[in-house]
């Protein structure tokens, strides 16, 4: 995996690689410079050399001057060494110290953004109070934001209009069919099947209708408090109960004392979705086993079928609406294609999440994992 460094990190590099090349270019200067004029120093002293007796050396007057320049030369460069190491020391301090407080601004943006949700799009991120690029770019991401927050509610306002447009058709629909069937008693074969298909299709569309409600009116569903995550896992095992029997599939339901915060309704019908579904997949004489226990801070559900499995490339498609492995055997199960997304969606507005993954013995299994505790704004599964 490739590691990415930090625009802080990559502008402190590169400024403290332009201030030692002006160090550099600036010692080597007056080192150069201290040499021609120790060099000139020295030729301006040689004086004709002077002897006292016949027998003696001739000395001059500049050999006694030759090792003390040496010698300051040497001082001369070890002091610029220091200097300019404790010049690039103070130097990366103060350029990471400034580096530091000129991105806090973005730091504070990078926070605002992550903690943003579908419920909190028409709130307006925080502008810094300078007139930099950063203001800019927050005001630009502010009017991204209401322009989604906006086309976002516009299509939560159609589905919730195409929603109820669509139910009182449907209950008309059913209620003729009710009376039809009690005014005329019996009918003949063809008319009883007919009959029958229009009711399954008019249940399956109130059905969708239904999912569809939920969907766009989840965030109205904010009542959170402590639940038995055991005790909702059962109640719902026991409303699947009567399914099961018809289709000849058991139940088997293993859960540990663990409590969970969520919404009672929303959670009891995810964790219906997820049975009802196992179930109606299941090959007769099948089993589904459901469990609950607590890993971290987070409750794990799972809920395993005998059915006949998921591709790999289909596991994350599942939970798009209206996506269906086999469209027929749906249909004929029933399914409208919602029950899924309605599940992540459920879990997401809990902070949680859900995936699907290959039973070992065959069969597919969907883990739920939901927050023990509230969880903050932004934090994810």
């Amino acid at each position: 995996m490739k590691r990415t460094v930090s625009l802080r990190l990559r502008i402190t590099l590169a400024c403290a690689a332009l201030l030692t090349l002006c160090c550099l270019l600036l010692t080597l200067t007056n080192n150069l410079s201290a040499i021609q004029m120790a060099d000139t120093i020295q030729a301006t002293l040689v004086l004709p050399a002077q002897s006292i007796d016949e027998n003696e050396i001739p000395v001059s007057p500049a050999a006694e001057t030759v090792e003390p320049a040496y010698q300051a030369r040497r001082i001369f460069h070890v002091q610029s060494l220091l200097a300019m190491t404790v010049i690039l020391a103070i130097g990366l301090f103060l350029i990471d110290h400034w580096v530091k407080k000129a991105l806090t601004s973005l730091n504070e943006l990078t926070s605002q953004v992550k903690a943003r949700t579908a419920e909190n799009l028409d709130r307006p991120l925080s502008v810094p109070d300078s007139s930099s690029e950063i203001s800019e770019l927050v005001r630009a991401f502010n009017q991204m934001s209401q322009r989604l927050n906006q086309v976002f509610l516009m299509q939560k306002n159609f589905s919730q209009n195409a929603a109820h447009e669509f139910r009182t058709p449907l209950t008309i629909m059913k209620t003729r069919i009710g009376l039809f069937r009690k005014k005329n008693g019996l009918q003949a074969p063809q008319t009883e099947e007919l009959l029958q298909i229009m009711e399954g299709e008019a249940n399956r569309l109130s059905a969708m209708v239904g999912s569809l409600l939920e969907l766009t009116n989840l965030e109205q569903e904010d009542s959170f408090e402590p639940l038995h995550s055991g005790k909702l896992l059962q109640a719902v095992a026991d409303e699947v109960s009567p399914l099961a029997q018809e289709r000849q599939v058991s139940i088997t339901v293993n859960a540990s004392p663990c409590m969970l915060w969520g919404n009672k309704h929303l959670l009891h019908r995810a964790l219906f979705n997820l049975m009802e579904n196992a179930v109606k997949y299941s090959e007769a004489g099948g089993k589904v086993a459901a469990s609950v226990r607590c890993e971290n801070g987070w409750v794990r559900v799972e809920v395993t079928d005998h059915g006949p499995g998921i591709p790999e490339e289909l596991r994350q498609q599942i939970f798009e609406p209206f996506f269906r492995v086999d469209k027929a055997r749906s249909r004929q199960q029933g399914g409208v294609g919602l029950g899924l997304a309605l599940v992540r969606a459920i879990a997401e507005h809990h902070g949680g999440a859900v995936i699907a993954e290959a039973a070992e013995a065959g069969g597919s299994r969907f883990i739920l994992t939901l927050p023990c505790e509230p969880r903050p704004e932004g934090t994810e599964a």
